[in-house]
Formats: structure tokens, sequence, C-alpha cells
């Protein structure tokens, strides 16, 4: 009996054990499908209205096992496209509703730069395993394409942007009118493909339904295409099309009409106040216009102050015997000298403010006594001449650059408000970079060519500039996908040169200051004129030591000291005397027998001087689509998503 026992004992253990093997393999088999996060089900339910708006729901059950889909999904759905022209095309977005498992589930709506992105879900909340499903309500506008035929939806059902597979996907597509199909197309696969794995499984008036055969893997998706007879949705007026085209490219809309417009008032401006009274004949002229110091011919001639209006003021102060200069090694000292001839207002205030305290070494740490100097010495020169010889439109240049500025403004909130932080970042760093280099370089260049700025200064800055406003033109142009992109963001620095040389552009002789002005250049004729030649038949004065220490300053102030001096070198070698030695006023540790060299001590070397030694320390100066001609991912709708 005990046998009997055991061997039933044997049997039993040998059934459980087959059982737990059967069980152990159906587990097995069951948990990879389980555990792989993907869309079981994408249903895009579209409603095409009347008006062409197109109401659409869309229901996607997704597999979630906490690794990617934790919270719940992103959904991002494409709003921005663009036309092969490069123009903008804006379509609407408007979220009805957003629920979970038949629940109203909250959901936060983020801006991407071509698009939108529906974060669904609670940051508190984690979803529980297994299968969910989500239905997203909302409104979406242009997305109808109105030929000269047919009407169409060309529908990008999923989006190939999903980071999951998709198991099955179907579109629905539903007219206002019972009306039949003319033809219709699907495509499946990544972005750009052509493939057929889909079907349509149901077709009648007024309604297709399309889905697919087999799987989608991630990245992949269903896009649709249908046409019908024209009449049944209301194409938009050109009212509405001009509107939105409008509003699509705000950002080039501000950048295109702002800048005509500033171009416009610049013209206006040169027109009104700009434009120079005619030049009379131009004559060489053998001493400056009466009445006029060196520092006064410059500051007419230039239309303005600089440095070297003050260096050639000092010059002539020295030749008119109210100061002397010495330079002993790289200091240079001016010392006050009394006796010399009656000076004008403005040169009698640069030695009150410059000798205020005895002499003065021209020096940084002395910079307060030749600033005051310099501003006092503008200041009388201001008095006599602004106003009366020229006309500076200061404030017209002034109003360009605040334009200029509301401009890059306007263009950055527009850019911001229809593209959002993504793209209207990189345009903003991209426009303010690349409009302060061109505006600083360009006044570099004008510096440079006028002799303001030396060879050195002139290298090192443009180095400078061309790598600060390459930077933001390249943060433009790469941020942009198209070139049209980078054309609101391209237009102020476009204008920044304009706007840069305005101040000098706009400044303009009066009538009488063109007599002088003229005069000037005339006088200059004959201090730069290498080939002595040319003026004998005018009968110039003697050329003697005395005459040209008389109108060095002049030279200096006109830019020709060089040539000046070339000219002299061989009276003063005959003389016995040295350029430095010609002058009472002057003297140095060096000596100087070659004139030119001195004078472009005295010209260069001065004005280099004084601009540092006036400045304080730390400071500075189509196909259709339903026609065979589309593909996956093109049409509206679309985007993808993911986990979150």
């Amino acid at each position: 009996m005990s046998g009997v026992w055991v061997e039933l004992g044997r049997t039993c253990s040998g059934a459980a054990l087959a059982l737990a093997v059967l069980v152990a393999a159906v587990v097995v088999g069951l948990v990879p499908a389980h555990a792989q996060e993907r869309i079981l089900s994408f249903v895009s339910d579209v409603t095409v209205e009347r008006n062409g708006d197109l109401a659409v729901t869309e229901t996607i059950r997704v597999e979630a096992e906490g690794r990617d889909i934790r919270r719940g999904i992103l959904r991002d759905f494409p709003t921005i496209y663009t036309r092969p022209n490069g123009t903008r095309v804006e379509v609407g977005f408007d979220v009805l509703g957003v629920e979970r498992d038949g629940r109203t589930e909250p959901f936060a709506r983020e801006v991407l730069t071509n698009g939108v992105r529906l974060r669904i879900g609670s940051a508190d909340t984690l979803l529980r395993s297994g299968p969910h499903t989500y239905v997203i309500r909302y409104r979406t506008t242009r997305q109808i394409g109105f030929f000269d035929d047919v009407d169409e939806l060309y529908w990008n059902a999923t989006g190939t942007g999903w980071t999951f597979g998709i198991d099955v996907a179907e579109a629905r597509i539903t007219l206002p009118e019972a009306v039949p199909f003319r033809r219709s197309a699907l495509y499946t696969g990544p972005q750009g493909a052509t493939g057929r794995d889909a079907t349509v499984i149901e077709q009648q008036p007024g309604r297709i339904v399309f889905r697919t055969t087999r799987p989608l893997p991630p990245r992949n998706g269903l896009t649709v295409a249908t046409a019908w007879q024209k009449g049944v949705v209301a194409p938009p007026t050109d009212t509405q099309k001009l509107g939105w085209w409008l509003t699509d490219n705000l950002a080039l809309v501000a950048a295109l009409a702002g800048g005509i417009a500033l171009l416009g008032y610049y013209l206006l401006a040169w027109l009104k106040v700009g434009r120079d009274p005619p030049r009379g004949t131009i004559i060489p002229l053998f001493g400056p216009p009466e009445g006029f110091t060196a520092a006064g011919v410059r500051y007419v001639w230039r239309m303005g102050f600089d440095d070297r209006t003050f260096a050639a003021a000092i010059v002539d102060l020295g030749v008119r015997g109210h100061l002397t200069v010495a330079d002993v090694g790289k200091i240079t000292r001016v010392s006050p000298h009394h006796g010399g001839r009656p000076l004008p207002a403005p040169e009698r205030a640069v030695t009150q403010k410059l000798f205020a305290a005895g002499a003065v070494t021209l020096e940084q740490e002395n910079h307060e006594r030749i600033a005051a100097a310099k501003s006092a010495l503008q200041q009388g020169l201001d008095a006599a001449y602004r106003g009366v010889l020229f006309r500076p439109n200061t404030g017209w240049a002034v109003v360009g650059t605040l334009g200029w500025i509301a401009l890059v403004a306007a263009i950055a909130v527009t850019t911001f408000v229809t593209r959002g932080d993504n793209f209207g970042g990189p345009v903003l760093i991209g426009m303010l970079f690349g409009s302060v280099g061109t505006f600083a370089g360009t006044l570099l260049l004008r510096g440079f060519v006028q002799g303001q700025v030396k060879l050195p200064t002139f290298i090192v800055g443009a180095i400078f500039f061309l790598v600060f406003g390459g930077l933001g033109t390249m943060a433009l142009t790469t941020s942009a996908d198209t070139l049209i992109d980078a054309v609101p963001g391209l237009v102020p620095v476009a204008l920044a040169p304009v706007v840069a040389l305005a101040f000098s552009l706009l400044k303009a002789p009066t009538r009488q200051g063109r007599v002088v002005m003229d005069q000037i250049a005339g006088f200059r004729q004959y201090l730069g004129t290498a080939e002595e030649d040319r003026l004998e038949y005018l009968t110039p004065p003697e050329k003697t030591p005395e005459l040209f220490e008389k109108f060095l300053p002049y030279a200096i102030a006109l830019d020709v000291e060089n040539t000046w001096a070339t000219r002299f070198a061989g009276v003063l070698a005959a003389a016995g005397v040295g350029a430095a030695a010609a002058t009472a006023w002057y003297s140095s540790d060096r000596g100087y027998d070659d004139p030119v060299g001195w004078t472009d001590k005295l010209g260069s070397g001065l004005t280099d001087t004084v601009a540092s030694s006036s400045t304080a320390p730390g400071s500075s100066s189509g196909s259709s689509g339903s026609d065979g001609g589309g593909s996956s991912g093109g049409g509206g709708g679309g985007g993808g998503g993911s986990g979150w």
C-alpha cells in the first residue's frame, strides 16, 4: 500500500513541475511585451469645417512602464512653416481640452522654435505602469490647400518625431458635406519617405479612414492627403491672406518697413540740412583766411574739434611767442612765455587754463589741466564758428540714431512674440553684436582714413570689431532656418554704417562758411603742393626759415606738415640751421636736423601726447500631396512627442 502512495507522490510532483515550467514560460513570454514603452494606437480624427478650420481629436493609447513615460507624455505640434520663397506661415493651434483615461488631465503649453509643445501630466503625479489613453482636442487653422481644380487636406496624422514606436495608426477625415473624394494618397516611414504601409479601410462621400498595415518604428509616421471638389470649404479672402502674411512675417515687415523709413529719414535730413552749398573755384592762396588761427582753420575745415586742433594751437602759440616746448627724453614740457602777439579769445583761454599753475608736462598726471585747456579752446571755437560758418546738425543725427535703436527693439520684440525665446534670444544677441561691431568698426575705419587713427591701432581694432561683428552675424545666420529668417536681424547691422557716418555727413557749411572753406582749401593747396613749379606762375612768397615757421602750425592743422617741411629742407640747410633750431620756442635733447622728422614729431607726436595726457586714468574716449507628390512628414499637423 505504501508503494502506491509513493508512486502517486511521484506523479503529482512531476505534474506540479510541468505546470510551474508552463506558467514561467507564459510569464517570460509576456514580460517583454508589457515592459516595452510604446504607442499602442494613435487615432487622428479630423473634422473639416466650412471656414477651413480643423477640429481635431487625437486619441493616443500608450504603454507606460515608468522609464520614459513617468508622469505623462509630450506632444509637439509644428505651427511654423516656410514657403519656397523663404517667408513664414504660422498656423493656428488652440487646445480645447486634454484627458487621460476619461478624466481631465493638466497640461502646460511650451513654445518651441517651430511650434508648440504640450507637456501633459503633473509633476507631482507618477503614472501606474500599464496602458493609458490620452485624448487631445484642439482646433487648427490654415491647413487646407486651395488649388485651381480641387481643395485638399495634406495631413501629417501622427508626426515623425515620436521617440516611441506605434503599433497602429489611423487617420479619419470628415468633410462638412457628403461629397465624393476626387483623389487620396498615403505615406508612411521617416521624414521624407514615401512608404505605403497603410490602406484606406473606409471611404464614403464626406468621410475617409486610413490605417497602417504594420507597426511604425520610432521616428516614423503616417501622413495622408485627400482632395475634394471646390466650394465645400470657403477659401480665404485676399484681405485675410494679406493679414496672415503680415502677421506671419511681423519681424520681417518691421525690419524692412523700419529700415526703409530710416533710410528715408536720413535722405530727407540730408536734403533739408546736410547738402553743402556749391563750392567755388579753388585757387592756391598764400595765407590763411584773414583773422584765422591754426586751430580755427582746422576747426572750420573739419567742422569739428579733435586732438590735432589742440596740437596745432600749441604750436601756433609757440610761434606767436606765448609758450615754449621742450622735449627731454620722453617728456614734453610746455612753459609760458610772456610778450607775444595779441591772441584771439579761444587761444587766450588755452594759456589761462594750461598755465594756471605754471609750466606743465604733457603727462596723464596733469590730465585735468590739459583737459581744461582743450575744453576752453573747443568752447571758444564753438562760440566763434559753430552755427556761423557751419551747422553740425547733431540733433538730426541723434534722432536717426534713436530711430535705429528703436528699430532694433521693434525687431527683437516682434521676434520674441512670434518665435519665442529659442529663436528670439539668438536674434537679439546677433543684432547687438553685429550692429555694435559694425558701428564701431565704421568709426574706426573713418578715423584711419582721415589720419586720426594710427595703423597699429586700426589693425588691432579692426580684428576686434571683425570678430565682434562676425560673431553677431554668425549667430543670426546659424539660428535661422532660411536666409529670409535672418533678414530682420541683418537689417540693423546693414544700417549701422549709415548711422555711424550720419554725424559727419549731415554737417554742412553755411554760405559764409563755404567761402571761408574755399579759402582754406586754396591755402592748403599751397601748403601741400610738393611740385613747386605748379605755383611759380602765381608768384608765391619767397621761401625763408621765417615763412616755414610762420605757416607750420597751419600745415599741421591741415595735415600737410610733412610736405611743407620737405619743401623747406634745402632752405633750412642753406641757412645752416636744423628744423628745430629754426624756431626760438622749441628745444630738444635729441636735435632734429631733418625737417620732416621734426614736423612729424610736432604734428602726429604732439597730437598723440595730447590725446593720452588729457584722459583720466581708467577712462576712455508646392505640389499637391494627394496627387502623389507628397511624403511621410509632409503637410500640416505632424510633430511628434515622447514621455516625461
